[in-house]
């Protein structure tokens, strides 16, 4: 009876020890492997591929651009008069102050897949279409008439004030293009651009052969 149960006790202790020894080999391939895989991702390189159509049809999306603003102030005076008659009888003055604003910006409706491509080092390049006007508004409530003087033998012009609106804008829009809002709006593209697209994972970007801005469309 007590060599059987010595028998017993001993085989308890053997498999006791094969599960320990199994358990034991089991843990160890399990670590083995997670450290295998770690290094492996760690060592691996990383590589990314950005399909350049997908990019231009994301960044056309924005459509137009607004990349720049001016506020302009603007004063002219339109004037009716005739020959033959003084001013004081038959003329029609009226000066007026525009104060008005100039948003310029580029379309990027006007992008397409030549104006995108991807350098032998991963840079993508970009050629912007050129800056333009996009709005130009005289500001109501700040523009007033300063002035009007109306001859007395004439009724006063009713759309004198309208051309004068009109005149103004025209001159806004000469004036912010001659402080280079265009240049300014092309600038402006190219930083935020370049901002979005490194969100969107590109690496390097460079912007390339931008036409500079002569005139408005």
């Amino acid at each position: 009876m007590q060599r059987r149960t010595v028998f017993l006790v001993l085989g308890g202790i053997a498999i006791a020890a094969v599960i320990v020894v199994s358990t034991g080999v089991l843990v160890w391939r399990m670590a083995k492997r997670a450290v295998t895989t770690q290094v492996t991702q760690i060592l691996k390189p990383e590589e990314k591929t950005i399909d350049i159509e997908t990019l231009v049809t994301q960044v056309r999306e924005l459509n137009r651009l607004e990349t720049a603003s001016m506020r302009v102030m603007h004063a002219s005076t339109t004037t009716q008069s005739y020959k033959m008659v003084p001013n004081a009888i038959a003329g029609d003055e009226l000066v007026f102050l525009a104060v008005g604003d100039v948003i310029a910006g580029i379309d990027l409706s006007q992008l397409g897949p030549h104006d995108v491509w991807r350098s032998p080092d991963g840079t993508v390049n970009l050629r912007l279409p050129p800056a333009q006007i996009l709005v130009t508004r005289v500001d109501n409530q700040k523009s007033r008439v300063v002035s009007r003087k109306t001859g007395a033998l004439r009724r006063a012009d009713v759309n004198l004030e309208t051309r004068a609106r009109q005149n103004a804008e025209a001159n806004i829009q000469r004036e912010a293009l001659q402080r280079g809002v265009l240049t300014l709006a092309g600038d402006n593209a190219e930083k935020k651009l370049g901002e979005l697209l490194h969100t969107m994972g590109v690496e390097r970007v460079r912007f390339v052969s931008r036409q500079v801005p002569t005139g408005v469309r």
